[in-house]
């Protein structure tokens, strides 16, 4: 069998990461002897691990919360997405032994859209929270040339930072609108702390999507809250899947099937 490759993701907590699961099967269908395993890490331990993972073997780690900021500091190399954005979620080595971060959030987003036939060209799309995991899809959707890219989050001067470092990208507050929402995307965790419930329904109609950036039971009650406006409601999974195999395209140089993953072994 020889050695196998080694892969991992950090994260604190990391109980529930389905990654493992993931990659597993990429590696099954592409032939490729790999070990992926997860990692709890905390945040004063994360230079220290990420360097001694990769310079005892390790070939790549994917980052999940809340290390999608500070892993950066550890990587020798920033990918163009990541010095926009200030966050990684993938890490990889060169034939230089050099650590390059990247993210594949925002592909993932887009793959999984395309892959559920959502439009984002020429629609109205708003982004609910202005945290790590909206700053992570802004880029993305924005090159999709919406009709407008909106966000509103529950702090303005969240919303005004956001605004401002995305400047380029013509991102606007939700106040500015009085048309039809066709895309809502909740990049909030609201919905794992008490009910979800957020005051645009007059900016909704059946016809808009709501897609969420979580998955499993924590998008329950943002579903919940959906379900009173429209019955096209969608979890992350499907982004979750594709992001993990651009990363994997990333280490490889394969893009995996993502039609056929089981993630059943999982509660979450």
């Amino acid at each position: 069998m020889g050695n196998k490759i080694k892969l991992g993701v950090i994260g604190d907590p990391i109980d529930h990461s389905l990654s493992p699961l993931i990659h597993s099967q990429f590696g099954e269908e592409l032939g490729i002897n790999l070990e992926y395993k997860p990692y709890h890490v905390v945040d004063s331990e994360l230079d220290n691990f990420i360097k001694n993972f990769f310079a005892n073997g390790g070939f790549g780690l994917n980052v999940t919360l809340p290390h999608k900021l500070n892993c950066i500091r550890s990587a020798d190399i920033l990918s163009s997405e990541v010095e926009l954005l200030g966050a990684a979620n993938t890490l990889s080595k060169n034939s230089n032994n050099q650590i390059i971060a990247s993210s594949t959030d925002g592909l993932g987003l887009i793959r999984d859209c395309f892959e559920k036939k959502i439009e984002i060209t020429d629609k109205r799309v708003l982004i609910l929270g202005a945290g790590g995991a909206s700053q992570s899809i802004i880029p993305a959707i924005a090159r999709m040339n919406p009709k407008m890219l909106m966000v509103d989050n529950r702090s303005t001067q969240k919303t005004d930072k956001l605004l401002k470092k995305f400047s380029s990208f013509e991102l606007r507050p939700l106040q500015n609108n009085n048309e039809p929402i066709d895309l809502i995307i909740n990049a909030t965790s609201a919905a794992l702390s008490g009910s979800f419930d957020w005051d645009i329904q007059q900016q909704l109609s059946k016809g808009t999507v709501f897609y969420d950036l979580n998955y499993g039971i924590a998008s329950t009650k943002f579903f919940s809250w959906a379900s009173k406006f429209s019955q096209k409601r969608i979890d992350g999974t499907g982004m979750l899947v594709a992001q993990a195999a651009f990363s994997f395209e990333l280490w490889f140089d394969k893009f995996p099937k993502i039609t056929n993953i089981n993630l059943t072994s999982s509660d979450d």
